[in-house]
């Protein structure tokens, strides 16, 4: 027979009420009180309400949670499951299932003699109560309640100071338990939360989400049809609750590859965002142009609401540029990430108007003058990841442009020179992945290749010594390339996917194996480095997230092959990261590479893509 375990006491003394905790109601002091050396104090009239099955009403906070479900104000979700969508990181099902048989385990020592009962998994669940403030516990809060696991005496002392400390209103106990649930069932009372910082941090730790119904999409909409207020966004609609929901869930695991646990489109936007008006704006912006390119397929109802956030976004921010010009220099930092963020924007709606590189250009002077800025007026390790952010949408982009213009540098030395200081320390991040190495590189072979395709009233001219010299260099430091150990086996073999498109890259500067004979070293070495690129694909697989920053690598390799066959598993690898990813550069980028593909053998290069964009006008970025 399995004891009893301890319901959280509605009955028991005064001290385990007023923290919280279980009470075993064991006179004249409880186990709980004499565990933590605490005064024990018992309610007069506790015998006959221990008798009562009934619950007491109590006033407070808990009587409110009650009017507001009677008039339809709290609502919870109809699937046992927590929504993916949900700004609540909620508990793994794994780990209640550890809390509760180490529950089970405990109270095995402290009872005997109960009937043995089965205790349901506890499901945490999202109360919200129409017009009240929330608080979220953190996670470390949630997985040290003892309603589910109790520890040891320091820790419980632990959380009963801050228990003592806490703002946040007992529960009631109606609230407390289900309502069909019995005296030997185990139910966690759901917790009102707050879409706070802690909750904020813990969505950090991203998990590629299931593909999303209807239902899971509107998580803030009650089943009664009203809109739950968030504390944090009190000016903003429905719509921009849905907006956020879709970011949280698909459009930030779509900017990102997942080559760290931490998405920083996350863990460092969303609380800038909530801190500054325009940066959300752009977020949900961003939010609502990914959503509309992922249903390309079944158009969302609604898709003028894309239309609309994108034109109110770049409204706003036309308005802070307007008084950064006139002097008011302390919004650098919001309208460096602003610019930013519109540029993946237009990488999320899959602009073919080039809109993307007058952000760039925008995002090199802004960056550039908040890298020079002290130290102490920087935004902790914010400009590593606006640097890694800017590297790779403007390493991924210069292909785009045309070698024989002057066009201004995408690179400016300050940001180059962050970049190789980010290469020495082996950084990974949610864009560069772990090929940051290589796409410092690109930017000089995009100098190397306008300086060796340079012409003279018409005419080419010769390469210089130092051109020689520099092709040489480069192509030492990008076979000398090779992945860190301690990255995912996925972004390694982007790395190397990457790797062997930037030797491409930089090969085709002397021309393209449809360009040489069939017995040269040039189109051998070259042949081999498609060879070896779609060897690695195939241990790579197109739904992964890491794709999302390879629309770069596909386009040089798609450039570099006359071979059917490689051409057709491109173009399945680009479909099926358009269906599973739904950026719509990844669909410009698949409509681009059929355009090459039709042109004649001797015109297709990476050097000439920027020709098949215009020819097509299409002009888009591959970051």
């Amino acid at each position: 027979m399995r004891p009893m375990p301890i319901i959280r006491s509605r009955t028991g003394c005064f001290t385990c009420r007023r923290r919280k905790k279980k009470c075993n109601e064991e006179k004249p002091v409880c186990s709980g009180c004499k565990r933590n050396k605490l005064d024990c104090n018992w309610p007069p009239d506790v015998s006959a309400s221990s008798n009562n099955p009934q619950p007491q009403k109590r006033a407070g906070a808990g009587a409110v949670a009650v009017a507001a479900s009677a008039s339809g104000g709290v609502t919870k979700p109809q699937s046992s499951r927590p929504s993916s969508t949900s700004l609540v990181a909620t508990a793994p099902h794994t780990g209640l299932k550890r809390q509760q048989q180490q529950y089970r385990d405990d109270e095995k020592r402290q009872h005997t003699g109960r009937p043995d009962t089965d205790l349901p998994d506890a499901q945490p669940s999202i109360v919200v109560v129409s017009g009240q403030p929330r608080t979220a516990p953190s996670p470390l809060d949630m997985a040290g309640d003892d309603s589910s696991t109790p520890g040891p005496a320091s820790e419980d002392t632990d959380m009963a100071e801050a228990d003592e400390q806490s703002i946040v209103p007992s529960p009631s106990p109606s609230s407390s338990h289900s309502s069909a649930g019995s005296a030997d069932s185990l139910s966690a009372a759901p917790p009102v939360f707050d879409y706070d910082q802690d909750a904020l941090d813990a969505l950090a730790l991203t998990v590629a989400p299931p593909p999303l119904s209807d239902a899971e999409r509107s998580p803030f909409l009650s089943s009664s049809g009203v809109t739950a207020p968030m504390s944090l966004m009190p000016e903003h609609s429905h719509q921009s609750y849905e907006l956020l929901s879709y970011y949280l869930s698909r459009t930030a695991n779509s900017m990102g590859n997942g080559s760290t646990d931490v998405n920083p489109f996350i863990a460092k936007l969303i609380p800038l965002g909530f801190s500054n008006p325009l940066v959300l704006q752009l977020l949900l912006a961003q939010s609502a142009a990914h959503r509309q390119a992922a249903d390309v397929v079944a158009p969302h109802p609604s898709n003028q609401v894309a239309q609309r956030y994108y034109t109110d976004s770049l409204r706003m921010f036309r308005n802070v540029v307007d008084e950064y010009v006139s002097g008011k220099d302390e919004n650098t930092l919001v309208l460096t990430v602003g610019s930013l963020i519109l540029c993946l924007t237009e990488v999320a709606r899959g602009d073919i108007h080039g809109t993307v590189f007058d952000h760039l250009t925008a995002s090199k002077s802004l960056l550039t003058m908040l890298l020079t800025r002290p130290k102490s007026e920087q935004f902790d390790d914010l400009p590593d990841f606006l640097v890694e952010y800017y590297m790779h949408i403007s390493a991924s982009s210069m292909i785009s442009i045309d070698p024989h213009y002057n066009y201004q540098p995408l690179l400016s030395p300050d940001i180059e020179q962050l970049a190789r200081g980010l290469v020495e320390r082996k950084y990974v991040g949610q864009l560069c992945g772990c090929w940051l190495e290589l796409l410092v590189i690109i930017p000089q072979v995009f100098h190397l290749g306008q300086s060796m395709m340079a012409t003279v009233d018409g005419q080419p001219v010769p390469p210089s010594p130092d051109n020689i010299v520099t092709f040489g260099l480069l192509q030492a430091q990008a076979m000398a390339f090779f992945p860190d150990a301690s990255v995912t086996p996925y972004a390694r073999l982007a790395g190397l996917v990457f790797k062997q498109a930037v030797l491409l890259y930089l090969w085709t500067i002397l021309g393209t194996p449809h360009q040489q004979s069939e017995n040269t070293s040039h189109k051998a070495i070259m042949d081999a480095a498609v060879s070896d690129a779609v060897t690695l694909m195939s241990q790579l697989p197109a739904t992964v997230r890491v794709n999302t920053s390879l629309c770069w690598p596909l386009a040089v390799i798609g450039c570099c092959t006359a071979d059917p066959e490689i051409q057709q598993i491109l173009r399945m690898r680009l479909q099926t990261m358009v269906d599973t990813i739904g950026l719509g550069n990844m669909r410009e980028t698949l409509v681009l590479l059929e355009h090459v593909w039709r042109q004649p053998l001797d015109e297709i290069s990476p050097w000439t893509l920027c020709k098949a964009m215009r020819d097509h006008q299409i002009w888009i970025s591959f970051a």
